[in-house]
């Protein structure tokens, strides 16, 4: 099924609230822009405990729909860019150049907020079993990470 018709699921009040749930993650599974989980932990921020509350459950969908329509405006944006660069004659974009439709890299309307969520959810939920491996690039890599979040700058 599409992303829209998961999200008529999510707004629908005549199903189960756990079904409805279930719909937004069927949306997240479709649009992930920081990562399943991180997604998910992300809207859980922003728009509440939409797990058990009506009211942030739409705000969630909200959230990850209006992200999914500057995706989208964006596709078009670069759709637009690479027909006027192959009339000029410029037929292959450089690897260097971005491209949107290799998927969303960033949460389009909130980039930094959403990247610090996804760097201090990936800390907390990764970090620890990867330090369990006892391995001193790990601890580096965990430092880096603990003073970028500490700074604010992704």
């Amino acid at each position: 099924m599409s992303f829209s018709a998961f999200a008529r699921r999510v707004r629908d009040p005549a199903l189960p609230h756990q079904r409805r749930v279930s719909a937004l993650r069927s949306c997240v599974q479709l649009y992930r822009p920081v990562g399943f989980e991180a997604t998910l932990s992300f809207l859980e921020e922003v728009a509440g405990p939409f797990r058990r509350d009506e009211a942030a459950l739409l705000r969630a969908l909200e959230h990850l729909a209006a992200s999914r329509r500057l995706w989208h405006e964006d596709l078009e944006r670069y759709a637009a860019e690479r027909r006027t660069a192959k009339q000029l004659g410029h037929r292959t974009p450089r690897r260097a150049d971005r491209n949107p439709n290799l998927g969303p890299t960033i949460w389009y309307g909130a980039v930094q907020r959403a990247a610090l969520h996804a760097l201090d959810h990936w800390r907390r939920s990764r970090l620890p079993e990867l330090l369990a491996g006892n391995d001193p690039g790990t601890r580096e890599i965990g430092s880096s990470v603990s003073a970028c979040l500490a700074s604010g700058d992704p």
